[in-house]
């Protein structure tokens, strides 16, 4: 059996094979107590206090047994022993909190300097980026507020460090990647990481640097010094102003390297045929996918920030899997800050009847139902609704993806049934004329406009 306890809702796994089950209440919350103290027996009047979280009516003592017992029924009996007190048993139990502790030890992840980062690390890269995706929050987090708790606290700088480290890693794995695209993603990382602590001057020197590396890194650097000034009037700390004097200077050793090898015969063919489709000029820069970015790789890819605008949003519940995982990313944001923005055709509206007609199908509006659902479960997780027939599906991930799709109107097609088979276009924000923030102003006005989603 495998226990899970960085998440929101605790909760195991009875075999490898079987599919998680979440303990919620205050039984999630007792399992989530034992498997921290690790074998330490703990009276009912403890656990208790810990359960009686601030604002709420005291848990009694009188309680706990009740919750133990229904804890043990959905476990199992052997788990739990009742010996001075209340303890996890001794079995050699695998839960995630531990497994992910013991990763960072043993790679010394800690220990990472972003100018020193071994080839290792480049090629561990998807592994960091799963543990990042499975273990999304510190498993101490609902006691961080028990400060006459000592051993509950340790635990919660404990983990609070190794998330820290993994994602300062994941920032530096990405930004020696010498790939754009993970550059950018790791400019988006950084970003959320200043969100939470404006005044982290090595966060400040990673993020200059990393914009300087890219297309237009000289006027964006110029940029990026007048924000760090703003940042700290007071006057700059000496390393940040020492990476400033580099980078100004024109001192290559204090950027990252980019590839900017030409693209392979596929790949071009590839640019071309899209190119054609599309209707856009040969000589428009474009960074061509693999993916029409479904809604599972810009869940992936999203750090901090995704913005949707389409019909209905149905490819994004219709499957339980990949709801499951939209649910998962709006958790992991509600916890770090971050938020998705949907911008759907209204299902009432006028321009919505017209536009069944031109692609020759109703459609449900049940998907507008689920997501009003999740809208109202995630406080990251906002939709409003626009009256207009469609012109661009638009998705942006983050400060890096900007892609659009255009629509079909043409009833004479069957491509006007199925707007997701339309060429996605993937565009430059770094472009001397990006055509990129047309998309992000676009976005941003039919939001403003948009009526918002109501319960």
């Amino acid at each position: 059996m495998r226990f899970a306890i960085m998440q929101g809702t605790p909760g195991y796994y009875p075999d490898e094979s079987a599919a998680e089950e979440a303990i919620a209440g205050q039984e999630g919350m007792v399992l989530r107590l034992l498997l921290l103290y690790r074998g330490r027996p703990l009276a009912k009047e403890e656990i208790a206090r810990h359960l009686t979280r601030p604002g709420k009516h005291a848990v009694s003592a009188a309680s706990v047994p009740g919750y133990i017992a229904r804890l043990r029924k959905k476990i199992g009996p052997d788990w739990i022993h009742s010996a001075s007190g209340y303890s996890w048993a001794e079995h050699p139990a695998d839960v995630d909190a531990f497994t992910f502790a013991g990763f960072i030890e043993e790679h010394d992840i800690c220990e990472v300097d972003v100018d020193d980062v071994a080839a290792a690390y480049i090629d561990v890269y998807e592994n960091l980026l799963d543990l990042h995706e499975t273990w999304k929050m510190n498993p101490a987090l609902p006691f961080a507020d028990d400060q006459d708790d000592e051993f509950l606290a340790s635990r919660y700088h404990e983990f609070e460090r190794y998330l820290n480290c993994l994602r300062r890693c994941i920032i530096y794995v990405e930004l020696r990647s010498r790939r754009k695209p993970r550059i950018e993603k790791a400019i988006s990382r950084i970003e959320q990481l200043l969100a939470q602590d404006p005044y982290d001057d090595q966060s400040w020197a990673l993020l200059l640097r990393a914009r300087a590396s890219l297309p237009g890194g000289e006027s964006a650097a110029l940029s990026m010094v007048a924000r760090i000034q703003r940042q700290f009037p007071g006057g700059i700390p000496g390393e940040l102003l020492y990476i400033i004097n580099r980078v100004t200077e024109g001192r290559t050793d204090a950027l990252f390297e980019v590839d900017h090898g030409q693209r392979t015969p596929e790949d071009q063919q590839r640019v071309t045929q899209l190119v054609q489709t599309i209707g856009i000029s040969p000589s428009s820069e474009l960074e061509l996918r693999r993916s029409r970015l479904e809604p599972q790789e810009c869940i992936r890819q999203t750090v901090s920030q995704l913005r949707f605008a389409g019909i209905l949003a149905t490819k994004w519940v219709a499957d339980s899997y990949v709801q499951a995982e939209f649910a998962g990313l709006l958790e992991r944001l509600d916890h770090s800050g971050g938020s998705v923005q949907f911008l759907l055709l209204d299902p009432e509206s006028e321009s919505y009847r017209k536009f069944s007609e031109l692609r020759w199908s109703a459609g449900s509006a049940q998907p507008i139902d689920m997501l009003r659902r999740l809208s109202f479960a995630h406080h990251s997780f906002a939709v409003r609704l626009y009256d207009a027939l469609p012109t661009f599906r638009i998705v942006l991930i983050d400060h890096g993806i900007v892609s659009f799709s255009p629509y079909l109107m043409d009833p004479g097609t069957d491509r006007a049934r199925t707007g997701w088979e339309a060429p996605h276009i993937i565009l430059d924000r770094t472009a001397p004329w990006p055509l990129a923030r047309t998309f992000e102003t676009l976005f941003d006005e039919m939001w403003r406009t948009a009526s918002p989603l109501t319960s």
